[in-house]
């Protein structure tokens, strides 16, 4: 049981009262955004003062837990502004109590008879439950570990207003997060889903509960385990053999064991995919870690750097002109992401002058966007009609908000320690040319009118972006490249041949792979010109009687957003042309498959 004692001593966050030219991009953000989230935040009667946002009864609470944080970061701004969030400071701040309070008491730690509504939004294996996911196995429970970090930090920033009841509530909380979490070792992963994300929340999870015990006996215990898991959250195959010391008498490889979270070329796979947004957790991780250490006045460990560089290298060697690293082998969720806070970690934790221009053009988009949306992150229309795996999709504005938020606090804290930012013609020398990812499976080729890839791993697929990138050009699986079904023959693909010939400025490539239980062969030769172009040649042989019964061939989704403030190619509506015309196609969301058009060339 947690004693007042055990937790820390802080009156308030160590934030520096000042706001900086890009801080207050993301307060401005943040503050418009506040009506949205009023609109959806309600009181729950089962206890007294608490509330929820977006129906309370989301995964592990993140639908309360975001908008709770962002507001108590908000609170903290000497440049506040009660016009545009239509909260006074006091009602803000009650708002934010109520939110810890309902998730306290909602938790596994709390009496057992309060548990959320039995309806909302979100999933409704959620509905009627605690969140903390107690006996549900390590994936769950681990990942309530940023909602806590969300948690501890806004009771700190609002620290002089929490009442001792919802002190104690939260460091039982922590307790039970660290009895479940603080001696395990962290886990390993490479392939099909890696474990970065996994021990990076871990990590954060741990970090915000020692330091909100700070006071209790087993704090530095619990931290130098803690130390493994942020450091493991981006190990690679090849640290096992690095004799070098992390810290005195501990050396790399004894710390990485036999636990790996990175391909050898850095990049992480997840979903079964080498995937730049999973591969990105490694990187903002130690912005998680920055922003809640310098929150408590101290420096976060350099484990929580590791390889963290290394992976931000090879993500922003993918980035296009939208801030978006480009997803080589297809994308199963937010083409469009929100990308400005991990390059705004990279700038001002890793000093990397690149970064610093990809946030600044990520943040341009985000801010534009927003304007049309009246506030909001997502466009009202898209929210209303168009589904993904959390459904309803209004509930992602309580995730979205996180990337706006987290960047605000670090600008705040650490914008007189980042380097200026590279320019637009300096990542164009920089980055254009060609770069193989061997172990990814992919090569990449970024010239003066987009990026070019080929993918011979996971998913075989070509992609020739424009320079608006996934503002043009989907990144689906498959996309140009045979899909073939096989009667009787489930798919497989086994890779027999591959070669590329790099050049400074182009490459050329030839593959074999052997499709449909090895009953088709695939010959691909590919090749990406110095101009921008594309040449591709493709064939298929039967390498045995069989059945063929579908053949998808030269697949390309192309993105139709509207968005009526950025500039470039996103004014929803695209051209197609054909040899003896064109046809202009308006992009809209709808519900009814009636709606689909299907313009056939031999009508």
């Amino acid at each position: 049981m947690v004693t007042l004692e055990m937790t820390t001593k802080l009156d308030s966050p160590q934030i520096p009262n000042v706001e900086t030219a890009m801080s207050r991009r993301y307060l401005k953000i943040a503050q418009k955004w506040f009506p949205t989230a009023l609109s959806y935040f309600e009181d729950w009667t089962e206890r007294p003062d608490c509330g929820h946002f977006f129906g309370g009864v989301h995964w592990y609470g993140i639908e309360t837990a975001t908008p709770l944080q962002a507001l108590a970061a908000v609170s903290t701004s000497p440049e506040y502004d009660e016009n545009t969030t239509g909260l006074s400071m006091g009602n803000l701040r009650e708002i934010v109590i109520k939110s810890i309070r309902y998730l306290c008491f909602t938790h596994d730690t709390g009496p057992e008879e309060c548990v959320r509504p039995d309806k909302g939004l979100g999933m409704p294996r959620s509905w009627g439950t605690k969140w903390g996911e107690r006996g549900k196995g390590y994936f769950p429970e681990s990942q309530c570990g940023p909602t806590i970090a969300n948690m501890t930090t806004a009771a700190l920033m609002l620290k002089p207003h929490v009442d001792d009841e919802t002190i104690l509530m939260l460091g039982n909380i922590c307790l039970d997060y660290l009895d479940r979490f603080g001696e395990m070792e962290p886990k390993s992963g490479i392939y099909a889903d890696t474990q970065m994300e996994e021990n990076a929340w871990t990590a954060l999870g741990l970090a915000a509960c020692y330091l909100f015990l700070s006071e209790h006996e087993r704090a530095g215990e619990w931290e130098e385990n803690a130390k493994r898991w942020m450091y493991s959250a981006c190990s690679a195959p090849q640290d096992r053999y690095n004799q070098g010391e992390i810290e005195p008498g501990v050396t790399v490889s004894r710390l990485t064991g036999k636990i790996f979270t990175t391909l050898p070329d850095y990049m992480a796979e997840n979903h079964g995919m080498v995937h730049p947004g999973y591969t990105s957790s490694g990187v903002s991780s130690v912005g998680s870690l920055g922003r809640i250490y310098r929150m408590y006045g101290r420096t976060e460990p350099p484990h929580a750097y590791w390889n963290r560089q290394e992976v931000y290298n090879v993500i922003k060697h993918l980035t296009d002109f939208t801030g978006t690293p480009m997803p080589t082998q297809g994308m199963d969720r937010l083409y469009l992401g929100e990308q400005h806070e991990l390059h705004s970690v990279a700038h001002l934790l890793l000093k990397d002058p690149d970064a610093g221009f990809f946030e600044r053009v990520a943040l341009d988009i985000r801010e534009k966007t927003q304007e049309s949306n009246k506030g909001k992150l997502i466009d009202p229309e898209i929210s209303s009609k168009c589904h993904e795996v959390e459904d309803p999709m209004e509930i992602k504005e309580s995730e979205m908000i996180h990337a706006i938020s987290k960047p605000y606090l670090l600008h705040r804290m650490m914008d007189g320690e980042a380097p200026d930012p590279t320019t637009r013609e300096e990542i164009q020398e920089k980055f254009n040319g060609v770069k193989l990812f061997p172990h990814s499976g992919f090569a990449f080729h970024r010239h003066t009118k987009g990026q070019t890839s080929l993918a011979w791993r996971n998913y075989v697929t070509a992609l020739p972006w424009t320079r608006e990138g996934v503002h043009t050009i989907g990144p689906s699986r498959w996309s140009m490249l045979a899909k073939v079904q096989v009667k009787d023959k489930p798919e497989s693909h086994n890779l027999v041949t591959m070669r590329v010939n790099e050049k400074d400025d182009g490459f050329a490539a030839l593959m074999e792979n052997h499709r449909a239980q090895n009953s088709i062969r695939q010959r691909v030769l590919f090749a990406s010109l110095p101009d921008g172009r594309i040449l591709s040649s493709e064939k298929l042989h039967a390498r045995e009687d069989c059945v063929v019964e579908r053949v998808e061939q030269g697949f390309l989704r192309i993105i139709n957003e509207n968005f009526p403030l950025v500039e470039g190619n996103c004014d929803g509506q695209r051209k197609y042309h054909y040899p003896e015309d064109s046809k202009l196609f308006k992009g809209f969301p709808s519900t009814d498959p009636a709606d689909d058009i299907i313009f056939d060339l031999n009508d």
